[in-house]
């Protein structure tokens, strides 16, 4: 085990802080570009609760059909009131979470600044998530 990391050591470059912020970015773009669009499963019918009664279905003219809004549409409309709504920045210190668990993590790649908290979850990251998105 330990010649394979070792092996894999050897073969890794150590990114600087720039590099680590480049990643970082793509990563969170990779999100962004994998969770932008619009959600079909959302209907604009009200759904019953214990208390009422059944809804009775009416018929609905096709050309009167709401569609629910997009988050975009909504922080279009109430802009103002979005980006006024700030708080001041934490003064406590950031808290460290494990990349592969979530766990809080003490420790930190050398090769890319990802957290970790415990060797079985370094070896996950190493194996699988470490420079992937450099």
């Amino acid at each position: 085990m330990g010649e394979k990391r070792s092996q894999r050591a050897s073969t890794r470059t150590v990114l600087d802080q720039a590099q680590r912020k480049l990643r970082l970015k793509r990563f969170i773009d990779s999100l962004d570009k994998d969770n932008f669009h619009e959600d079909v499963n959302l209907t604009a019918t009200k759904l019953p609760t214990f208390d009422e009664k059944p809804i009775a279905k009416k018929r609905k003219k096709a050309s009167k059909r709401r569609f629910p809004k997009s988050f975009a549409v909504m922080l279009e409309e109430e802009s103002e009131r979005y980006r006024a709504a700030q708080i001041a920045p934490s003064t406590l210190p950031a808290r460290n979470f494990c990349a592969v668990c979530g766990y809080p993590s003490p420790y930190k790649c050398i090769v890319c600044g990802a957290k970790y908290c415990s060797i079985p979850c370094r070896d996950t990251h190493s194996d699988t998530r470490c420079l992937k998105w450099a």
